[in-house]
């Protein structure tokens, strides 16, 4: 199936790890040129020679999207440099790894706090960067990666799913701002994400408690609220499918989605 993508000039945020690197690369798979995005040039650098090797082209961008300045600049360059920023995917907004400790779903004011600026405000930022040029380009796709959290309320994701929750608030707003234009904004909410940090510490329980990997991954599908149907979690590489599909032309009457990829859940 073609998706429309050759010669297209998407921006990948987050394009170090994980789902940013397999969104990176499935684009590159339908020809797209990549611009990789994100705080670690080396982890940029392993992405783009993965892309070049699968026969893509890549460049890096590194910057921090906590500076919004920086998002600026960055931004500013590769449209100075490219021309035009065809597809934007956001991956930007890791969970909080001090979370664990904040006492949701009350929690500090830093937690709180921790939470806006690396899961709000980053994307705001980001979008904000992007999406006027598209608009004045009249073209362009855009896909913020979110979390099946937004309407799955668990006490243990009680600030990142508020902050993801806002987020969606302000995908829809995007949307309907775009609407006409020519540009697309939607947003996919992604269950459990077999990350690279996450499969070493499956196979580390694994080994200690002398069980399969998929035994400690079914236990911990199961423990999660029962809120999942599936007894394993997703890869980056069937996320990023989905993503590039909504950036895709075959996906170009949907604007303001909000879809679930997580295997099956009780979301509503």
């Amino acid at each position: 199936m073609d998706f429309g993508l050759d010669g297209k000039i998407a921006l990948v945020a987050g394009a170090g790890r994980d789902l940013g690197r397999a969104a990176a690369l499935g684009l590159a798979r339908e020809g797209a040129h990549l611009l990789l995005g994100g705080r670690s040039a080396d982890s940029l650098e392993e992405t783009a020679a993965m892309v070049r090797d699968a026969g893509g082209k890549a460049t890096i961008h590194a910057f921090d999207a906590a500076d919004a300045d920086g998002v600026a600049a960055a931004v500013g360059a590769m449209l100075e440099r490219h021309g035009r920023i065809d597809l934007f995917a956001n991956t930007v907004g890791p969970f909080p790894a001090r979370e664990a400790d904040a006492a949701p779903p009350y929690g500090s004011d830093a937690s709180w706090i921790a939470a806006f600026e690396g899961i709000f405000l980053t994307a705001a930022r980001l979008n904000r960067a992007v999406i006027p040029a598209m608009k004045a380009a009249g073209q362009g796709a855009v896909v913020n990666v979110l979390a099946n959290s937004v309407r799955h309320y668990s006490e243990s994701t009680a600030q990142y799913g508020a902050m993801k929750a806002a987020l969606a608030h302000l995908v829809k707003n995007l949307a309907r701002d775009v609407a006409g234009s020519g540009v697309r904004v939607n947003a996919v909410l992604p269950g459990w994400i077999r990350t690279a940090r996450l499969d070493a510490a499956i196979a580390d329980e694994a080994a200690a408690a002398g069980v399969s990997q998929q035994e400690i991954e079914r236990r911990m599908m199961a423990g999660h609220g029962a809120a999942f149907w599936g007894q394993r979690m997703g890869e980056p590489r069937e996320y990023a499918d989905a993503i590039v599909f909504l950036l895709s032309a075959r996906a170009s009457y949907i604007n303001g989605a909000l879809v679930p990829v997580d295997g099956g859940s009780q979301i509503a």
